[in-house]
């Protein structure tokens, strides 16, 4: 698989998440509060990685929303599968040159567990900050991956519970279809056939028009409840 393969389909994973509904803004809150207060950092950010631009879904010591994705710590921590810990961003030529760390705030430590989707994707992180050099203990390091598993838990669940919300609206529709713009090609098939035996079966061509129009329309209906199933 090619890396503009892999960046699309992770690309694609990342999107299901960006509409998250805003009643979990709260829980994802507690947990970036909780990263601040275990890795003893004064900022926590639980971020998104689209194509350009790194979302942030909930924050603790920062009031930010996004920010452009070619600066960012996170677009290198997603591409590996464990912690990613920068000691002191200064030093660091991936890094030293970032506006953040260049200039205010003057970020120097950063850690990061990342968030998966279902199907495997790394589509963002769980990530702390400091304005001063530092490093994780193994127990702290452990406690932000169990808290970064808890946010893709609530993304996930809240990425299904959408998926079923959406389903059952497509349901509602296809019931309204069946008891209501189905009776009436239905309705007029039947009027047909009772006319066909009033006349003994002796029957004219417009009562064949009138058949026609009304098995079309049947048809036409019928077709649009299979296309709506399938979408389920």
């Amino acid at each position: 698989m090619t890396e503009k393969i892999k960046e699309d389909q992770r690309l694609a994973a990342t999107r299901r998440y960006l509409d998250f509904h805003l009643n979990r803004e709260k829980e994802l809150q507690d947990i970036t509060m909780l990263a601040s207060v275990i890795c003893q950092a004064p900022i926590a950010l639980i971020t998104l990685m689209d194509e350009d631009v790194q979302f942030i879904n909930a924050s603790t010591g920062a009031d930010i929303r996004e920010m452009p994705r070619k600066t960012s710590f996170c677009t290198h921590a997603i591409e590996i599968d464990s912690i990613m810990e920068v000691v002191d961003a200064s030093q660091d030529l991936r890094f030293a040159n970032a506006p953040v760390v260049a200039n205010d705030p003057h970020i120097r430590f950063y850690a990061s567990a990342n968030l998966k989707s279902y199907d495997g994707y790394n589509v963002g992180t769980l990530c702390v900050y400091d304005v001063a050099p530092k490093s994780l203990s193994e127990q702290q390091k452990k406690q932000l991956e169990v808290l970064a598993k808890q946010v893709s838990h609530i993304m996930e669940l809240d990425r299904t519970l959408k998926q079923l919300q959406s389903q059952n609206n497509l349901l509602k529709e296809i019931a309204w279809i069946q008891s209501h713009e189905l009776r009436s090609p239905v309705s007029a098939i039947i009027g047909l056939v009772a006319a066909f035996k009033e006349n003994d079966y002796e029957v004219d061509r417009e009562y064949f028009s009138l058949l026609e129009e009304a098995t079309s329309k049947l048809d036409e209906k019928i077709r649009l409840i299979v296309d709506k199933s399938n979408s389920i």
